[in-house]
C-alpha cells in the first residue's frame, strides 16, 4: 500500500481492516508525500512494463490530478464497482469513467495561521489567496514545493485558474517574495506554523484542522479564501499488476464502505468512530454526512461551487506546472526575494514566465524526456534573468 497519508489515518484504517481480515496484513509505503509517491510508482513501471507487478497493490490517497495521471498512463485496473460515490461535486470529478479509481475522502484547500503571532506583531490576516502575497507579510509566509508536495500542487493550480493564468502568476511571485523558504513537504509547512516560525501558510483542510486540534483554536486558525474555495476527490485505486489483486480490491471495497467512511468524520471513542484519533477528514459517501458524533456539521454536498475548476486541464499539466514553478520560483527563491523586497510590487516584480497557451503546447509533450529537460534549463534561465535585473 502506497499513501501519503499520515499515520494517524493509516492507524484507524488498518485496525478496523484487521478485524474482519485479520490474515491479510498490510505493508505501508510513503516516498515523502503524494508527488513523490507518483513519481516513484512511474519510475518503477517504466523499469518493468505496466502490466509487471512492482510489488505494490493499492495507491491510497494523494488527490484527483495524481489518479488522473495513473489513469492516462493506463497505470490503474479496474474497480469492482463506483460503492456509491457521485460523479461529480461541483463539476470536480470525484471518480474515473471506467471506475480506474474513485474518491475515498474529500479535501479543502485555505490558510493556517498563527493567531499570537499575528495579532502580537499586528499582521493582516489574509482573506483570500492574493492576500498572501501583501508586502507586510515579507518573511512571514512559507510554502511547500509542488515537486514533492501534491497539496501544495492543488493550491497553486486554484490560484492561477480562479485568477487567470496572468494575474495567478504574479500573486504566487508575490507568495514567493513573502515566504522564509519553501518546504519539501506540506507537514513541514504547518509545523513551522505552529512553533511560530511563519505565521501563514497554505494547508489541506485537515491537515490545518489537526493541527489547531493539537494546539488549539486560540493558537491556530482556518481561512477558507473568499471565493476561492474548492472541494477536490482524495482517491484510492488498484495498480495494475497486482500479485494481491483480490485483496486490494476488497481493501477498496472497504475503504467505501459505510462504517469505514465513520472513521474520517466521527470524534474519536464515540460509536463506529475512530479509536486513538479524530482524523476531521470530510468522506467520499454523502450517506456519511449527518451524524451526531460528526467533527465538524459542514456537508459539501450541500454547498454551493464558489470557483470553476478544470479538473482535465489540471491532470493534463501536472507535471509540467511542478517543474515550472520549481525552476521560476522554488530554485531561484533568493532572488525572487531579492527583488520582490528591492520593489513588492505584483506588476513590477511579478513573474509570468510564458502565456497560458505556449504552457499548454508544452506541456503536450511532457512525457518526452528531451522536451522536459530542455524546458526546465530554459524555465530557470529565464527566471534568473528577470530576478536579476
Amino acid at each position: 500500500m502506497i499513501s501519503p497519508h499520515t499515520r494517524e489515518i493509516q492507524v484507524e484504517f488498518e485496525s478496523l481492516w484487521k478485524k474482519s481480515h485479520p490474515d491479510v496484513p498490510i505493508k505501508w509505503i510513503n516516498q515523502g508525500g503524494s508527488s513523490d509517491d507518483l513519481r516513484f510508482v512511474t519510475q518503477q513501471f517504466a523499469s518493468r512494463g505496466k502490466d509487471q507487478s512492482i510489488g505494490v497493490d493499492v495507491f491510497f490517497g494523494g488527490g484527483g490530478e495524481t489518479f488522473a495521471e495513473l489513469d492516462k498512463d493506463g497505470l490503474l485496473a479496474p474497480l469492482s464497482s463506483d460503492f456509491g460515490v457521485p460523479a461529480e461535486l461541483n463539476h470536480v470529478p470525484l471518480r474515473a469513467k471506467d471506475n480506474s479509481w474513485v474518491a475515498a475522502a474529500l479535501s479543502g484547500f485555505g490558510i493556517l495561521y498563527n493567531k499570537p503571532i499575528a495579532a502580537r506583531d499586528k499582521l493582516p490576516v489574509p482573506k483570500t489567496w492574493a492576500d498572501l502575497a501583501n508586502p507586510q507579510l515579507q518573511e512571514r509566509v512559507e510554502l511547500a514545493d509542488p515537486r514533492k508536495s501534491g497539496s501544495a500542487h492543488v493550491v497553486y493550480e486554484i490560484i492561477l485558474q480562479t485568477s487567470g493564468w496572468d494575474k495567478g502568476w504574479r500573486i504566487l511571485t508575490g507568495m514567493a517574495g513573502n515566504a522564509r523558504r519553501f518546504t519539501p513537504g506540506s507537514s513541514d509547512v504547518l509545523q513551522d506554523v505552529q512553533n511560530g516560525e511563519a505565521a501563514f501558510c497554505t494547508a489541506i483542510d485537515f491537515y490545518a484542522t489537526g493541527a489547531i486540534n493539537t494546539a488549539g483554536p486560540d493558537k491556530l486558525g482556518y481561512i477558507q479564501p473568499q471565493g476561492q474555495n474548492l472541494i477536490t476527490p482524495d482517491p484510492i485505486g488498484v495498480l495494475k499488476g497486482s500479485q494481491n489483486a483480490a485483496n486490494a480490491q476488497k481493501f477498496v471495497a472497504f475503504v467505501l464502505s459505510p462504517e469505514a467512511q465513520k472513521l474520517w468524520i466521527q470524534k474519536k471513542g464515540t460509536p463506529g468512530g475512530p479509536v486513538n484519533n479524530t482524523l476531521s477528514r470530510l468522506p467520499a459517501l454523502p450517506s456519511a454526512y449527518g451524524a451526531k458524533n460528526a467533527f465538524t456539521s459542514l456537508n459539501p454536498y450541500k454547498e454551493k461551487a464558489t470557483v470553476t475548476f478544470d479538473s482535465d486541464k489540471a491532470s493534463r499539466r501536472r507535471r509540467a506546472l511542478d517543474e515550472l514553478i520549481g525552476a521560476a520560483l522554488v530554485d531561484n527563491l533568493d532572488a525572487v526575494k531579492a527583488k520582490w523586497t528591492k520593489n513588492p510590487s505584483l506588476d513590477a516584480s511579478g513573474y509570468v514566465p510564458l502565456p497560458e497557451k505556449d504552457f499548454e503546447a508544452i506541456a503536450a509533450k511532457w512525457n518526452d524526456p528531451t522536451t522536459a529537460s530542455t524546458q526546465k534549463q530554459k524555465w530557470g534561465l529565464a527566471a534568473r534573468q528577470f530576478f536579476s535585473q
